[in-house]
């Protein structure tokens, strides 16, 4: 971006704008940066760590100190002025957000928006590949998967994808402006002859904004600039849900269809400098050299088929390391106009019976008797596995029953919660607490037992766990035939159980 030019060349590489505020701007909308390119000088490593925006602090996510931070589990580093930066807080324009809404107003709109962003062929191919089948994927009726596509892919002319939205939301024709939100809260209101569903009830839902649109000039009662709801996704691809503990839709993670990648030069050369051009779709390289009093030639060009590239120039070796970026982001508003931020909820992933339950339902009598079921449910007392990833935990949630019995199934759960990365471990205690748990089956990926950070993460899991009386078993499996407890059920592998004492 732009506006952190200065700090990106200190840093050799991209940042990205994460949601997360920086305490010392309380009256602005100024935001830590993810390493996405550039270098954490705490670790060495190209993301998941933050900086501030005047390069005076790190948040390292893998090398740990005395000062762990308790909101997202990294650890933070004064790194004084050796990196510091100008930066203009001035230059920030604040934008009007919203709190985040009640569970029930996100369910109401995430439900509207698969209505429109359906589960396209190519990604429901994809929940194939990872063991789903269409009864687990449509268990959840409307609240399941969807597939996000900014404009409409198979909307071609002569083979060029056409500017043609998948899911319009504002349509202009013959000077009436329509938007498919206002519309559905207008709709909604004469159905239930209720002022619930007022034009502002969508305020607070992550993922919506307000559009500013020029109006047609019909009318003097119209203003100039009509600013209308919409939804976006930060890119293209398949919608992952995430439930609460009432089965309500809180939340989406988009997987993103194409992973963004760059390339750094890990070895240069001696005799000047390499400057690396990378398409990130195609996967093509061309290296540049620009010897000290002479012309820039290329001296090399390929596609990367590897992460590490080993290369030569007139004898001499060099490397190139190709760094991916992040597969999952949240759907956030948080930096438009009339957005919203989305917290980090608990994915929520219950056993088919119990998923399959629509908390909106009213019967033939009135009443929501399939929610009433839900509620009752969280009052027993469980067990309940614990994994990372919420996409994760719904695949488990639905192969438990196909590899254990019953009896195996009320010791072990049944139910599933998944955090979104191994450093939001702290995010379980307060939904298992509301889930009545007595019993945790843990089920992290085997490659912790390599991943230092991970470990780490890990153990303090089993500590909190501990410290709140809960008994544990940690599940283990043949990782080198499965990294995830997604895939060695879904592979049946052996499962060995550990109880912690």
């Amino acid at each position: 971006m732009e506006k952190y030019v200065e700090l990106e060349k200190k840093f050799g590489g991209q940042f990205r704008e994460t949601s997360m505020l920086d305490s010392d701007y309380k009256d602005n909308k100024v935001y830590w940066l993810e390493f996405a390119g550039a270098v954490c000088p705490i670790c060495g490593h190209k993301s998941w760590c933050m900086i501030n925006v005047s390069g005076t602090k790190v948040i390292c996510m893998r090398v740990a100190n005395n000062h762990k931070l308790s909101n997202n589990n990294g650890y933070l580093y004064l790194l004084g002025n050796k990196y510091k930066v100008s930066f203009d807080v001035k230059a920030i324009k604040p934008v009007l957000t919203y709190p985040r809404a009640q569970d029930s107003v996100l369910d109401f709109f995430y439900r509207s928006v698969l209505l429109g962003c359906p589960l396209k062929k190519n990604h429901r191919q994809d929940l194939y590949n990872r063991g789903l089948d269409d009864t687990m994927i449509n268990i959840h009726n409307g609240r399941g998967f969807g597939s996000y596509y900014q404009l409409d892919p198979s909307v071609k002319d002569n083979g060029v994808k056409r500017l043609e939205p998948l899911f319009r939301q504002i349509d202009v024709s013959n000077n009436i402006v329509n938007n498919v939100w206002i519309n559905l809260l207008d709709n909604m209101s004469k159905i239930t002859h209720s002022n619930y569903y007022r034009h502002t009830l969508w305020h607070g839902v992550p993922g919506f904004f307000k559009f500013g649109l020029h109006a047609p000039r019909t009318s003097k009662n119209i203003p100039a600039l009509l600013n209308l709801p919409i939804f976006s996704v930060p890119a293209d691809g398949l919608l992952v849900p995430y439930y609460n503990e009432l089965n309500e839709l809180v939340a989406f993670q988009v997987r993103v269809d194409h992973v963004s990648a760059s390339v750094t030069v890990s070895k240069t050369l001696p005799c000047g400098d390499l400057k690396v051009y990378f398409n990130s779709h195609t996967k093509q390289y061309t290296v540049n050299l620009k010897p000290e009093g002479a012309k820039v030639r290329t001296i090399a060009s390929g596609i990367a088929q590897k992460d590490i590239i080993d290369l030569e120039y007139s004898n001499m070796p060099y490397q190139l390391r190709v760094e991916h970026g992040g597969k999952y982001f949240w759907v956030s508003s948080a930096k438009e106009n009339g957005g919203a931020r989305g917290k980090m909820p608990i994915q929520v992933a219950y056993n088919p019976d119990i998923a399959s339950l629509d908390p909106t339902k009213v019967d033939k009598d009135g009443n929501l008797s399939e929610r009433k079921i839900i509620q009752n449910y969280i009052k027993q007392p469980k067990s309940i596995w614990l994994t990372e990833g919420g996409l994760k935990a719904y695949i488990v949630s639905m192969y438990l029953p196909k590899r254990f019995k019953k009896d195996d199934l009320d010791l072990l759960g049944k139910d599933v919660l998944g955090v979104a990365g191994v450093n939001s471990y702290r995010n379980f205690l307060p939904m298992l607490k509301r889930l009545h748990v007595n019993t945790v089956t843990t089920a992290y990926d085997m490659d912790f037992q390599k991943n230092k950070q991970v470990k780490e993460n890990y153990r303090s899991l089993i500590s909190l766990l501990k410290e709140n009386g809960y008994k544990i078993r940690i599940a283990n499996w043949d990782g080198s035939k499965a990294k995830g407890i997604d895939d060695a059920l879904v592979q049946q592998l052996e499962i060995n159980f550990t109880n912690v004492n």
